[in-house]
């Protein structure tokens, strides 16, 4: 059984919510298409980070984001995940803000569908706010599995070539001794790290060994909470994706798991923000949160992807499609 309802309001901002028998996502369209909640309707538990300090309010020209927009859920990221100027073939400026173009975009309700024995459905588009493009998503909740299938297509529909940058961005509400699973020895690249350069290279570092400053490491794969106020770090890496296009999260409770899957020819990065109690962008006390994002490139700015010919570009009148599937266990 799954249904869905519209014209909820979160503190004057619309929600949408999709609900199979397994699980529950809640939308928020103004605050750019935002996947609010990830809801195992089976343990209650929701998967996506929120900030305690910042509840999501609409985007606004010149806004802050770690100060103002920075309250959590799941974002699509393009263009550019970093702040960015981009020159085009025709010698204009794309700029693009803080964590991407779409947070400011206008985005629509194209589709919006339950039944008894259907999925539910939520079909979006938005439109550039930096270049003239269209970019949608299509969220599927299967009826009769704990899945949750997220279809893609970025169409450039201006006159010049546009960069094909995107990564999802879902912060997860991770706890101390959380795991990520990902077959060992992956070349990884560290932002931030020493100058870097050709095609995706990386430092020498591996998967799952994190070096950090003053000589620590730290096994990831092992455990994401470290004990004790002294090992506390908040680092942003990319890691090559596997073969089997396939990562999972797990808590502490072995049954409780998030595996994410797709076309590593299509995403061949997985960017990690780990944020071990190290960081906080609003001034309050660090927290522990995840993200865990599929990327096109191993960079948060789409400057350095392009230096780095680490970027492709979609052409004008091109329609590029990816997807995502996300299943819980519980």
């Amino acid at each position: 059984m799954s249904s869905f309802r519209q014209n909820l309001s979160d503190e004057g901002l619309e929600r949408i919510q999709l609900r199979s028998q397994a699980l529950e996502l809640s939308v928020l369209p103004g605050v750019g298409g935002k996947i609010f909640d990830l809801i195992d309707r089976r343990s209650g538990r929701n998967w996506l980070w929120h900030n305690p300090h910042l509840a999501p309010t609409r985007p606004h020209p010149n806004a802050d984001f770690n100060l103002e927009q920075d309250s959590g859920g799941w974002d699509e990221i393009l263009l550019s995940t970093s702040p960015a100027d981009i020159e085009t073939d025709a010698g204009t400026v794309l700029r693009v803000s803080d964590h991407g173009d779409l947070l400011g975009a206008d985005w629509s309700v194209e589709g919006l569908h339950a039944g008894p024995d259907a999925d539910a459905v939520c079909d979006m588009t938005a439109i550039g706010a930096a270049a003239v493009y269209r970019f949608r998503r299509c969220i599927r909740l299967l009826g009769d599995r704990p899945v949750v299938k997220l279809d893609y297509a970025l169409s450039n529909e201006g006159a010049t070539p546009v960069p094909c940058y995107w990564c999802a961005h879902p912060l997860l509400a991770v706890e101390r001794g959380s795991a990520i699973g990902i077959p060992g020895n992956m070349p990884l690249r560290v932002e931030d790290a020493p100058a870097q350069t050709g095609r995706g290279d990386c430092s020498t570092q591996r998967w799952p060994e994190l070096q950090l400053e003053g000589g620590d490491s730290v096994n990831l794969a092992e455990s994401f909470g470290i004990k004790g106020a002294a090992r506390r770090f908040a680092k942003k890496l990319f890691v090559r994706s596997p073969d089997s296009g396939s990562v999972e999260v797990r808590l502490n409770d072995p049954r409780e798991q998030l595996v994410m899957t797709f076309d590593p020819d299509e995403l061949p990065w997985v960017g990690l923000w780990i944020n071990n109690r190290g960081w906080s962008g609003c001034g309050s006390e660090p927290y522990l949160n995840l993200g865990l994002e599929p990327s096109m490139t191993p960079y948060d700015s789409v400057s350095e992807a392009i230096a780095n010919d680490a970027i492709e570009w979609l052409e004008p009148g091109e329609t590029r499609t990816w997807a995502l599937q996300l299943e819980l266990y519980a």
